[in-house]
């Protein structure tokens, strides 16, 4: 189901937190969370990675005491890292959040970071990374019951508040089959603090949750009396402390966005990683151009692209700043700029939809709004092909800066080993582990895990053969940068313009079917005609160069695209097993394999949270992406093409 428009929270919702113990007294929270009986101790001891789902956030005072007794248990042998994932139908602003965190001077601290990085009002998932990636908030804005049922993530305790339709109107009450939801979703010997509780104890207890009345809440204990799947059962009366399914050890084959992107987010979970790449450097290939575009996509139905490249995009502008940030003086991080993007409606019907769409969901002005033809024309100072979005926080990125950066970043945080000028011509599986073989037979490494980030360069390997991996030509041309008219962002349409870097604005990109690696004049003339479609005066105030100018310079990259135009994030399947499945839960998989491929024209946005999810299902995290969107990235959706009850059922 597509996402709508967030309202934010109303006076009346305020109110009605304010006045709830749960929501608005700090000192209420402090008095039950130290509680032995309330399970965050034990939930803290127990797990060295633990998740609360938090189904009463407001303005986050359950979260900030939380984070608070995470601190200390941290430092004591506790748990080294908290999850805490919420869902939010009406969640703050800003401004609320100010007001709220002003009658909490105890947690003024956590407070402060939390507003810090406190998301545009936006529908879906946004995962934010805090305290050093030691803490990860991950914010779910939506409707309520769509989202419980959606969402993945194993559970060590669940806040919830008995009366919750009294918060949300369009929120179910704690019935046995909402309950259930949570019952799916808790780990073994899961808590859950349920203020004003007693209404919802009878529908807990009949979903395996039992326990005892504190001051203001029921303490509860998931302990069911039937069986639990095999990974959640505990060993006699412990509960399972998560870990990987494979030793904390990777290969990661191919060094652009998509290797650089999850060696760097492996790295920081404390894994070993082995870079292997047939160049001699990061970003030989196609993450090698000039200049890219950093951008969501918008549709009026927000289809699955639309939310997938909102959560993408968000996602990586949050990991672009936590990595130094982007500029183009000598000594940035990250070569670009944030300098915003105006993107043109290929035709009028387009046109005419963005500016629809625009209106109708009324987008966070930091986001995207509409621009007008002759505003367009005004703010680039001369005539241009009519209106399109503009999206004021996202910018152009040179790719190899951004791969270079995510491997410094990986180093910093544990041993990577690069093997740069050796091509894998083969992978072996022998006891367990994964050998990388070079076409002389001759080991390159060898991992419990493998990670396959080489673009079309996968299909050479027979695990990965058979996926529907096409290469697609894309040629750039560059122009000299002296006398260009100044533009004060990019600009894209049928083709993309960058702002001038290193003496050179990068244009683009061709879109050809054949392998021809070598620059060629009719891809030069396609992509001049762009820029000339883009600014039709164009050609009077700048001397475009001929397109067969032997002095014009440019690239060829081939773009690694599944039919879909989605990308492949996750375990590979077994393609050679997989005859007869109809879920994506029944796809036979090869064990430790997993990829990272398909990214197309939108590396820069998708490598950054395609490595997230991949470095959470490894860990055995709350996921990213709502179990909808994860089907729709799933390397296995292919062997499922036409079937009916492809995806799992939402509940």
């Amino acid at each position: 189901m597509s996402a709508r428009p967030i309202h934010p929270a109303s006076p009346e919702l305020l109110a009605a937190w304010r006045a709830d113990p749960a929501a608005g007294d700090a000192e209420f929270m402090a008095r039950l969370l130290a509680a032995p009986a309330s399970g965050l101790q034990d939930c803290l001891r127990e797990q060295q990675r633990a998740t609360v789902l938090d189904l009463h956030f407001g303005a986050g005072l359950a979260f900030l005491s939380t984070w608070r007794h995470f601190d200390r248990m941290r430092t004591e042998g506790g748990a080294q890292r908290l999850h805490y994932v919420a869902i939010q139908p009406h969640p703050c602003t800003p401004e609320h959040l100010v007001q709220w965190h002003a009658d909490w001077p105890d947690l003024s601290g956590h407070a402060r970071q939390l507003r810090d990085v406190w998301p545009l009002l936006l529908p879906g998932t946004h995962r934010l990374l805090l305290d050093d990636g030691r803490v990860t908030l991950t914010l779910i804005f939506g409707a309520f019951d769509e989202e419980l049922a959606r969402l993945e993530a194993p559970v060590d305790l669940f806040y919830l508040h008995g009366r919750q339709p009294d918060f949300d109107a369009d929120t179910s009450d704690w019935n046995p089959h909402a309950c259930k939801r949570l019952a799916r979703l808790a780990w073994t010997g899961a808590r859950a603090l349920v203020f004003d509780g007693a209404p919802t104890a009878p529908a807990m207890r009949q979903v395996g949750f039992a326990g005892e009345a504190l001051d203001g809440a029921l303490a509860l204990r998931y302990a069911p009396a039937w069986g639990r799947p095999p990974s959640h059962v505990a060993a006699a009366d412990a509960p399972l402390r998560r870990a990987p399914r494979h030793a904390r050890h990777a290969l990661v084959i191919g060094a652009g966005l998509a290797g650089t992107a999850a060696a760097e987010r492996l790295a920081a979970r404390g894994w070993r990683i082995d870079l292997i790449d047939a160049g001699p450097d990061v970003a030989t290939r196609a993450s090698g151009n000039h200049g890219g575009l950093f951008m969501p996509a918008l549709a009026r139905d927000d289809s699955p692209l639309a939310r997938l490249t909102r959560a993408a995009f968000l996602f990586a502008a949050q990991r672009l700043q936590a990595l130094g940030g982007v500029g183009t003086g000598e000594g940035a991080a990250i070569a670009g700029e944030i300098c915003g993007i105006l993107q043109f409606g290929r035709d009028a019907k387009q046109a005419l939809s963005f500016e629809q769409g625009a209106e109708e969901w009324n987008y966070p002005q930091r986001y995207a709004r509409w621009m007008g033809a002759e505003e367009t024309a005004a703010q680039l100072g001369m005539p241009t092909m009519g209106g399109g979005y503009f999206f004021p926080e996202a910018g152009w990125l040179n790719p190899p800066s951004v791969c270079r950066r995510l491997l410094a970043a990986a180093r910093e945080r544990s041993d990577v080993v690069t093997h740069f000028g050796r091509a894998v011509a083969r992978l072996r599986r022998e006891d367990e582990r994964w050998q990388a073989l070079d076409g002389e037979g001759q080991l390159i490494a060898a991992a419990p895990v493998v990670v396959l980030a080489a673009g079309t360069q996968a299909r050479a390997l027979a695990q990965s053969a058979g996926l529907p991996l096409n290469a697609v030509r894309g040629q750039v041309t560059h122009l000299p940068a002296d006398g260009f008219p100044a533009v004060p962002f990019a600009l894209c349409g049928d083709g993309y313009l960058t702002r001038p870097y290193a003496g050179r604005i990068c244009m683009g990109a061709s879109y050809d079917r054949d392998d021809d690696p070598a620059l060629r004049a009719a891809s030069h003339a396609e992509n001049l005609g762009r820029l000339q479609h883009m600014l039709p005066d164009i050609g009077a105030r700048y001397s475009l160069p001929a397109a067969d100018d032997a002095e014009l310079q440019g690239r060829v990259g081939f773009r690694c695209i599944a039919p879909d135009r989605l990308p492949l994030a996750g375990a590979l399947p077994d393609l050679g097993a997989a005859s007869g499945a109809t879920r994506l839960d029944t796809v036979p998989r090869h064990p430790g394999l997993y990829g990272l491929l398909g990214y197309a024209s939108r590396g820069l946005i998708w490598a950054p949270l395609m490595a997230e999810l991949l470095a959470a299902t490894l860990e055995r995290e709350p996921l990213p992406l709502p179990r909808d969107l994860l089907a729709a990235v799933d390397p296995a959706r292919f062997v499922l093409k036409g079937t009916e009850g492809a995806y799992p059922v939402a509940d």
